[in-house]
C-alpha cells in the first residue's frame, strides 16, 4: 500500500520538460570521445538536490503528515455508511410495523401447484383448544 501512495505521489509531480537544446548537447557528448569528469562538489551537489526532491515527494507519506486528509476521509464513509445502516434500520422497523398489523398466518409448506396456509385469526383462541384422537 505504501507503494501504491509513493507511486501516486511521484506521478503527481510537475513532469520537467527537456531544454531546446537538450538533444543537441546529448549528440554532442555521445560523439566526444574522452567523457568529462565532473569534480565532487558538483556530484555532491546533485546528490543533495535528488535526496530534497525525494524528501518533499514523500513528505505526505511521513506519519503524521496528511493525517487529516485521511481522517476527514474516514470520517466521510463513516458517515455515509451510519446514514446507510439507518436507511436499513428505517425499512426493517417499517417491514416489523407491517407484519404487526397482518393477521397471523402459520405456512405449512406446499409445491408447485399449492401452499398450505393456516390463518391463526380463525383458530380457537386457548381456553376453547381440544384435544382429539385419532
Amino acid at each position: 500500500m505504501e507503494d501504491d501512495r509513493l507511486e501516486r505521489t511521484l506521478r503527481a509531480l510537475p513532469r520537467e520538460p527537456a531544454g531546446a537544446d537538450f538533444t543537441a548537447r546529448l549528440l554532442a557528448r555521445l560523439d566526444d570521445p574522452a567523457p568529462r569528469r565532473r569534480p565532487l562538489a558538483a556530484l555532491a551537489l546533485a546528490a543533495a538536490a535528488a535526496a530534497l526532491a525525494i524528501g518533499i515527494a514523500a513528505g505526505p507519506l511521513r506519519p503524521g503528515r496528511g493525517r487529516e486528509a485521511e481522517t476527514r476521509v474516514e470520517a466521510a464513509e463513516a458517515r455515509r455508511l451510519l446514514e446507510e445502516l439507518w436507511r436499513e434500520h428505517r425499512a426493517l422497523e417499517s417491514e416489523i410495523a407491517a407484519l404487526a398489523e397482518a393477521p397471523p398466518v402459520l405456512y405449512l409448506g406446499g409445491d408447485d401447484e399449492v401452499d398450505l396456509v393456516v390463518d391463526l385469526s380463525r383458530v380457537p383462541a386457548e381456553g376453547e383448544v381440544r384435544q382429539t384422537r385419532n
